[in-house]
């Protein structure tokens, strides 16, 4: 009988927000679907290790990049860690900057072959330059995740797990279910960003949530903790058809409760990410950033984004800039109305 031949380790290295980090997923998952005899180890962030709880042959390890493994001593405590604890052969750096940089040196010098993400740098500054923009769809995250792996030298391919780009090429979110005129319709809201420029004013928002604040409706409310929690929580006892959430509740909860929408209504923030992992359909919008520079919701059909035709859009790629015109309009001539007939028309299928 011949001998199997030994399982194969390879480390994939993703820091930085939540959405970022979740949009890893069904690469990883298309991945180790391609690969049955490789097994992963996922270093990232402490506060991300809900999103990769249950994926058979990968191993989390998390850090926090604020206290113990801050600066240039922090990545070479990683770097220490990880290649005394793990016996892996090559590197797939996701990220990209210089943490991961100088990670990839080290390990290039331990002998592991890596490659590194080509984030398209040139082509997204040109899609969000004030003048002169080059407007076109750009690859999507997914793709250059992918793309890593593939230089590396594995095989790969999304279609396993679907995908929609920004362009809509290709569509595979699943139907959803017929409901019955008085079957309760849970309805997601997520009113928050990392960065205030991508929020939709709340005042604009709140209308949107009122509208839907009858039966057959069920609210929930998605954010962060502390400021947003508290606003929220204020949200809860305002809205008659609102279901109070728990402050203290893990990734992996709030994804089951997500699986559970209908429907979600979101900014270009994580909450679009998570929902679109577990293909709840995702009304998204869009002010500063643009779906075509890659970082729409996986999956997501195109044509849900919420999004204003203005010359100087997209003027950032995340959304941390301040705005050319001084008067936000690519979020304030979003009226709340176009956004209830988006969510009407998902709920109608």
């Amino acid at each position: 009988m011949m001998a199997q031949s030994p399982q194969q380790t390879i480390l994939v290295l993703r820091f930085s927000a939540l959405g970022d980090v979740a949009l890893t997923i069904p690469v990883i998952k298309a991945f180790l679907a391609a690969n049955k005899d490789v097994s992963i180890v996922m270093a990232s962030e402490n506060h991300c290790a809900g999103l990769f709880s249950g994926i058979d042959r990968l191993t989390f390890e998390g850090f926090d990049l604020k206290a113990e493994f801050k600066g240039f001593v922090g990545i070479f405590r990683i770097f220490n860690l990880l290649r005394k604890k793990y016996q892996f052969s090559m590197v797939a750096d996701l990220h990209g900057v210089i943490r991961t940089h100088v990670l990839r040196v080290l390990f290039e010098a331990s002998r592991r072959k890596t490659e590194v993400i080509n984030k398209g740098r040139i082509e997204k500054y040109a899609l969000v330059r004030k003048e002169n923009k080059i407007f076109r769809p750009l690859p999507h995250a997914t793709e250059r995740y992918v793309d890593v792996f593939r230089r590396l030298g594995f095989k790969i391919s999304l279609q396993q797990v679907g995908h929609v780009g920004p362009e809509g090429t290709e569509q595979n979110m699943p139907m959803q279910p017929t409901l019955a005129v008085d079957s309760v319709v849970k309805l997601g809201f997520a009113p928050f960003a990392k960065h205030a420029a991508k929020m939709y004013p709340l005042d604009k928002f709140k209308e949107i949530v009122h509208y839907f604040d009858r039966a057959p409706y069920q609210l929930y409310f998605f954010g962060g903790k502390g400021a947003e929690r508290l606003l929220l929580a204020d949200w809860e006892g305002y809205f008659s058809r609102a279901v109070p959430m728990s402050s203290s509740s893990s990734i992996e909860e709030e994804l089951e409760i997500m699986r559970e929408m209908r429907a979600m209504v979101t900014m270009d923030s994580a909450n679009m990410h998570l929902a679109s992992l577990v293909n709840v359909p995702v009304i998204s919008l869009w002010g500063p950033t643009h779906s075509y520079a890659g970082f729409y919701g996986f999956r997501q059909d195109p044509l849900n984004a919420v999004q204003v035709n203005l010359s100087c859009r997209p003027c950032s790629v995340f959304g941390n800039t301040s705005c050319w015109r001084g008067d936000h309009a690519c979020m304030q001539q979003i009226t709340p109305s176009l956004v209830e007939e988006k969510l009407l028309k998902v709920l109608k299928g």
